[in-house]
């Protein structure tokens, strides 16, 4: 039997019971102790490998938080769990190129963070060094463009989704973004007010968030759908169908370039 996906408490209860079978496996999975392939560098692997596992570890810490009766207080580690997710594949795609991307946007983030301090006299050690601006040795306009490109899509998840043909992922990912910020989604969520001018102040959130629930395991399935090939013996390759057969998802949830 194939059960129909949807935002739904049958949807929920089936997510709670593979959640965690995803979690474990990839926790396992990444005790493997060789690549499939040797075309992945050890440098990139270390970056998937460190979002795997940060995703993973982000969606234990949402499970923990629903079952405290927490939710819209949780929005932002499931916006966090999207985005890792999609860069997951992002990086797997694009390999030495989008690692150079990172490794640019990283270093613009510091120059920043570092002209920050500097500007309110922050007292920062000698030590303190970001480095030089990375030089890529770039020879053609072909070159620069692909790597301005991919900085963009990397510092920028609306481009990085339009990318790869799902922009119907940005407003799921600006809803979860009202709830990172100072909003009056975040107030309303607590306090409101009658016709009357009454405040009433909630102890728990009022928002209906049982969608981001539901939604948890597509990100994990996606991440493992990408990384679980990269490892010797595809470890989750069997996990991953059984997850998509029992939540009514397509077998094939990794988006692709158009």
């Amino acid at each position: 039997m194939t059960y129909v996906y949807g935002a739904d408490p049958k949807t929920a209860k089936r997510v709670r019971a593979i959640l965690p079978k995803l979690i474990e496996g990839a926790d396992q999975a990444l005790t493997v102790q060789s690549l499939a392939s040797s075309e992945v560098s050890t440098t990139i692997f270390a970056v998937l490998a460190g979002w795997w596992r940060f995703t993973n570890r982000t969606a234990e810490g949402l499970i923990a938080l629903y079952d405290a009766g927490f939710t819209v207080e949780a929005a932002p580690m499931m916006r966090n769990l999207i985005n890792h997710a999609f860069a997951i594949n992002w990086l797997a795609d694009t390999g030495e190129d989008g690692y150079k991307a990172l490794i640019h946007e990283s270093h613009e983030s510091r120059r920043k963070l570092y002209n920050n301090l500097q500007a309110l006299d922050w007292p920062l050690p000698d030590t303190v060094d970001i480095g030089e601006t990375p030089d890529f040795g770039h020879t053609t306009q072909e070159e620069e463009r692909r790597h301005k490109q991919l900085r963009g899509e990397l510092s920028n998840f609306e481009n990085m989704l339009k990318a790869y043909g799902t922009p119907m992922m940005y407003p799921v990912y600006r809803n979860l973004s009202a709830y990172s910020h100072t909003t009056e989604h975040t107030a309303a969520a607590f306090a409101s007010f009658d016709e009357e001018q009454r405040v009433t102040v909630h102890s728990n959130g009022q928002s209906d968030r049982l969608t981001d629930l539901c939604w948890m395991p597509i990100p994990l399935v996606q991440a493992a759908s990408v990384m679980s090939p990269l490892l010797r013996g595809n470890p989750m390759k069997k996990l991953i169908s059984e997850a998509c057969h029992d939540l009514g998802l397509p077998a094939d949830l990794v988006a692709k370039r158009p």
